[in-house]
């Protein structure tokens, strides 16, 4: 059984859609909390008029989408939480797809399946996930993947996983401080604790141009994982993950150090946090030189990563 949670903010033109989706699913034991973040359109108003029992309105004052899922997880009633976003949709046997994943990989506490991103009802792109084509079980090595096998993008989407409820006493809860990649820091927390299982067909779809779409919207770096690398560190001795998240990290606020003069002062704050143990040294003198002498070394990097990706 399945509790699937749908954080709720401005979403009054595809949350009928969405819910649609889920009251379609060939595999219908399963429970619908919606969570009603504070919206200002008639988005809670829509739900209320869905007729269907299986689906529980929770009304909130606005806190994030974090904050959302957080409400909707203390909420539940199974085992088995299914996220998906209020403009994103399934394909009619995802839960079923899902059900089978999980019966055939115990050992795992977080199961994906492939995204589609579209744009227009049309499927815009597919992004390489380093496995197999068709590929169906225990992902290995996750974090060595995007160097090892060409990976481009994470295998999980807040719309396309199911997580063990039950390892969120281990993990914690969605880190309410982030408005951007809250979802990959979830994942990452949970792939570096336990295995997780992934599923590549294109079951969940992504509406890249539905209204509101956080991705489309400047990343405020207080807001955003990187700016709190230093919550990893209870994670320094899993090497692998820990040189992986913090080289994401230092990568993320070296972009916005130098082509974001309006948060060029948080960048500085942040790079503070970075272990620069883990990172190579150029990090630490870009940081900490002059800043015009930075930016000239900055620019040279990128021409010379350019055109080493020619």
């Amino acid at each position: 059984m399945f509790s699937i949670i749908i954080p709720l903010y401005n979403k009054e033109k595809s949350i009928v859609n969405t819910l649609k989706s889920i009251i379609a699913q060939s595999y219908n034991t399963f429970e619908i909390i919606v969570v009603d973040d504070g919206s200002t359109d008639g988005g809670a108003d829509v739900v209320k008029q869905i007729d269907d029992k299986r689906i529980n309105l929770i009304q909130k004052e606005n806190g994030g989408v974090c904050s959302a899922r957080n409400v909707g997880i203390k909420n539940s009633k199974y085992e088995y939480i299914a996220l998906l976003d209020a403009d994103d949709y399934w394909d009619k046997d995802f839960l079923s797809e899902a059900s089978k994943l999980i019966e055939d990989f115990p050992q795992a506490a977080l199961w994906g399946i492939n995204f589609a991103e579209i744009y227009e009802g049309k499927l815009i792109r597919e992004l390489p996930t380093g496995l197999p084509k068709g590929f169906r079980g225990i992902v290995e090595d996750y974090f060595e993947m995007p160097e090892k096998k060409g990976r481009i993008s994470d295998l999980f989407c807040s719309s396309s996983v199911v997580i063990r409820k039950s390892i969120f006493d281990h993990t914690g809860m969605f880190d309410e401080r982030l408005k951007y990649s809250e979802d990959i820091d979830m994942w990452y927390r949970i792939i570096a604790n336990f295995p997780v299982a992934f599923y590549d067909r294109y079951m969940s779809f992504y509406q890249y141009d539905a209204d509101n779409r956080a991705m489309n919207r400047k990343r405020t770096l207080k807001y955003f994982l990187p700016y709190y690398s230093d919550k990893y560190l209870p994670y320094k001795n899993n090497s692998v993950f820990y040189n992986f998240i913090i080289r994401w990290c230092a990568v993320n606020i070296k972009d916005i150090y130098f082509n974001d003069k309006s948060q060029r002062n948080d960048a500085k704050v942040a790079a503070k946090k970075l272990d620069y143990s883990v990172l190579p040294s150029k990090y630490k003198y870009l940081f900490n030189m002059p800043y015009c002498i930075a930016y000239i070394l900055y620019l040279i990097t990128e021409y010379r990563l350019k055109l080493k990706n020619k």
